[in-house]
This record gives structure tokens, C-alpha cells and sequence, in this order.
């Protein structure tokens, strides 16, 4: 009889923390912790949200009477740049995870976990972290010999588990394919998979949220103007640019509603973002030297038709455009720890393992 896993699962986000009970594979409870822009707004960084945020786990723990488990699986993992694959939880993971030189929502999932860990008296795990890559050595390289580039694909987590799927539906494996996969979400990511590996990133485009790549003359003069400190400088750019700079809201359904009923300005951001996505979709083809089975789209605002349809007449040349809507973290992370767990993955060394 197979061995019953009992996994409890964290997904921090800008504003929710995902959470879940699974039995194997099997979702048995769980919920999205929402926390309102209006209560975000109350904290300077994201890190001091973490006790916040614990706590509403514990409490949600607490009363889904979730008292006996396996193992914690957790998204996060951003303390430095690291190998796509899962990785056991470690008090160091926690410890740059908290001092990480891009502060993320999903590193509060791994600070969080380690309390658990310690309450269950059991292990944890993080999978396709945040930062994770494999990318080549000609990716490394910024222009600028002290800044290597080191950021980490962004969203390989959903991406991979697209991918997965495309893969399958095509007849083969995902390693067999070279696939553009782009994460449209509150950050937007654009990747190179090639043959089972993210060898390449683009995070050019502005999002709902973000920026983007930035003019880097006038970024710089605003930086040292005395306008801005290191905080604003980064919340302008994470959480604060993008569609919310330019429309004042994230809500890309609400951008929608605001061009059916007429409003130019949202028509024209919203293109905008289409047309820098483009770009970075034709960037990473030329990484592949154009030898594309699929362009594949992912991520909650895959879901907008309008959206998709404007990229795909953009990009279509490139190669079939594939959509797999929504975000399938959850269960990502799940397939990740059980193949860990059962003995038919390996369970990386955070400690002693880099990827410089």
C-alpha cells in the first residue's frame, strides 16, 4: 500500500498567502490568506511582515485542526542564486532568505516554515525557488564586471509545471523541446527552456506591479537626487510601477473594464505591456537561435483573451502560441516534495551548494 505524505504547503504572494493540507497529491483543505493593500501599506519592507503573516497560518492551522503532518513545502528560497530542483530547509536558507538582496513575498514562506519544521519535528523543502536558474555562462555576463548578472528566472516554479504540460500534450517529455514560457502575473517573466533547462531570462517588460528594466541614466539621477531612498527606489519598481503607476490600479480586469468603457490611456498602457512582452519573447528566441517548438503562456492574467490575443498576433511568427491559464504552484510544489520524499529526486545542500 503506497505511504500516505501529509504536507502542509505555503505560497506567499504580494497580498495572499496561499495554504493548503494535501494527503499525496490530493488538496484535502485549504485557503489564500488575503491581506489588503490598505494592511501592506502599514509595513516598510517586506520582511516585516513576516510576524504578521506567520501568525495568520497559525491560526489558520489552528483552526483547520491540522495537528500531525509529514513534511512542510514551502515557495521561497531567495536568499541567493541556486539550481532549479528542490532543496531541503535550512535555518542558513532561512537566515538569507531574510537578508536577501531582492526582497520577495515568497521568502517569508521559507522564515515561516522554519518555525513549523520546529512545531512538527519534521523536514521542509522548497522547489524551483524564485531565484533558481541553470542558465548559461553568456547569460551571467551584465556589462559591468562587479555585477554579475544573478537574479534567478523569476517564475520557474509555474513556468516548469507549464511546460509539463504543453510537453505532454505534444507527445514527448519536456526535456525534449525548446519552449519560450512566459509567467504573466503581478511580475512578468520571460524564459528560455531549453530542453528541459532555463538557460536565459528576460525581466524587461513592466507588469501590473513592476517596472521593468528601467531607463538605467535617469534611474540613476532619481536614485541620488535626495527624492528617494533605497526603500522608495525599490517599491517604485516592485509594487508600485508598472499599470498601478500608470492607471493607478494592478487589477487587469479592471484595466479591461476601463477600455471597453472607452478610456484611451488604459488602452494604450495596457498595449504597451503587451508590446514589451513581445519584445522579450523575440529576445529569447534569438538565445535559441530561433529554434522554437512552442511560445507558452502562463500565469492569472493568461487568462484575459484580449491580452492574449494581441500577444499572439505579435509573436506568432516566432511559434505556435500555447496558453495554459492560471498558476499551478501548489500542486508544483507538492509533485516536487513527494518525488523527494519517495527517493526518485534529489534533495539538494542549500549550505553547500551555489550557482555563481
Amino acid at each position: 500500500m503506497e505511504k500516505v505524505y501529509r504536507l502542509f504547503v505555503i505560497n506567499p504572494g504580494s497580498t495572499s498567502t496561499r495554504v493548503a493540507y494535501y494527503e499525496n497529491d490530493r488538496e484535502v483543505k485549504g485557503t489564500k490568506l488575503v491581506h489588503p493593500s490598505q494592511e501592506i501599506a502599514k509595513y516598510r519592507t517586506i520582511n516585516d511582515q513576516l510576524p504578521m503573516r506567520r501568525q495568520m497560518v497559525l491560526d489558520y492551522m489552528e483552526e483547520a485542526g491540522i495537528h500531525e503532518l509529514d513534511a512542510i513545502v514551502s515557495r521561497g528560497g531567495g536568499g541567493r542564486p541556486i539550481h532549479c530542483g528542490g532543496y531541503a530547509i535550512t535555518p542558513l536558507m532561512a537566515e538569507e532568505c531574510g537578508r536577501a538582496p531582492w526582497p520577495h513575498a515568497s521568502n517569508l514562506g521559507v522564515m515561516i516554515s522554519i518555525d513549523l519544521m520546529e512545531r512538527f519535528h519534521v523536514p521542509g523543502f522548497i522547489y524551483d525557488a524564485p531565484l533558481a536558474d541553470d542558465f548559461i555562462d553568456l547569460a551571467k555576463v551584465s556589462g559591468l564586471p562587479e555585477l554579475p548578472i544573478q537574479r534567478g528566472a523569476g517564475h520557474p516554479l509555474n513556468e516548469k509545471a507549464a511546460g509539463y504540460r504543453v510537453a505532454e500534450k505534444l507527445g514527448g517529455k519536456y526535456s525534449d523541446y525548446n519552449f519560450i514560457i512566459c509567467h504573466l502575473g503581478g511580475g512578468i517573466t520571460v524564459n528560455a527552456h531549453a530542453k528541459g533547462k532555463i538557460i536565459d531570462s528576460h525581466i524587461n517588460a513592466f507588469s501590473p506591479e513592476r517596472a521593468g528594466a528601467l531607463p538605467m541614466v535617469a534611474f540613476t539621477k532619481k536614485c541620488f537626487s535626495g527624492d528617494w531612498d533605497y526603500d522608495t527606489a525599490f517599491k517604485r519598481q516592485m509594487g508600485g510601477g508598472g499599470l498601478v503607476a500608470y492607471l493607478g490600479t494592478s487589477d487587469v480586469q479592471e484595466v479591461e473594464r476601463r477600455i471597453d468603457a472607452g478610456d484611451k490611456d488604459a488602452d494604450f498602457y495596457f498595449d504597451a505591456m503587451i508590446y514589451q512582452i513581445a519584445k522579450d519573447i523575440g529576445g529569447m528566441a534569438t538565445v535559441m537561435n530561433g529554434e522554437v517548438d512552442r511560445v507558452i503562456l502562463t500565469g492569472e492574467i493568461a487568462r484575459s483573451q484580449r491580452l492574449v490575443e494581441r500577444l499572439r498576433r505579435r509573436v506568432e511568427f516566432i511559434a505556435p502560441v500555447e496558453v495554459v491559464p492560471g498558476a499551478v504552484e501548489m500542486d508544483a510544489l507538492v509533485a516536487g516534495a513527494l518525488r523527494m520524499l519517495r527517493g526518485q529526486e534529489e534533495i539538494r545542500d542549500y549550505d553547500t551548494e551555489r550557482n555563481d
